[in-house]
């Protein structure tokens, strides 16, 4: 079999289909006849805020035990399947973002719910909230790495 160029990608293959054109590859083809969707573009600040919390967290409080300070899987994208899956597995809506199991203070934890400058609560976070605060763990929102760090800070010492 002889391998051709595909006139809209480039490649060569021997998969083709051949047009008036040139020839096509199957995959190009396949989506000239059936578009996927264009992916709807998320922006991930809060995601990218708690992402450098992390990155520097251990620079600042090399003594916090490494497992007592996680990130609660609870945000993002998912498809149903997953999404079902972790609900069975009790993932709540509106947890906090960041838990560090370290009581302080007469708290039981801290609890930081990451957002963006213009971030508002969801319910669902707000109930949590009060749920929270009701059991002595301390809740802030933050709003950047550096306040984090910060609530950090003074949670600790």
């Amino acid at each position: 079999m002889t391998k051709e160029t595909c006139i809209e990608c480039g490649r060569e293959t021997v998969s083709v289909f051949h047009t008036d054109d040139g020839a096509i590859c199957f995959n190009c083809y396949a989506e000239i006849k059936n578009p996927s969707r264009k992916k709807r573009v998320i922006k991930h600040d809060e995601a990218d805020i708690q992402t450098e919390f992390f990155k520097e967290v251990s620079l600042f409080f090399p003594k916090i035990p490494e497992k007592l300070l996680f990130a609660v899987p609870n945000g993002g994208s998912r498809n149903k399947i997953e999404a079902a899956n972790m609900k069975r597995q009790g993932v709540k809506r509106g947890v906090a973002d960041v838990i560090l199991l370290v009581p302080k203070k007469g708290f039981a934890s801290l609890l930081l719910e990451f957002k963006t400058g213009k971030g508002k609560q969801s319910e669902e976070q707000k109930e949590f909230q009060r749920q929270a605060e009701a059991c002595r763990s301390k809740y802030v929102v933050v709003r950047s790495v550096e306040n984090a760090i910060e609530v950090v800070r003074r949670y600790l010492f």
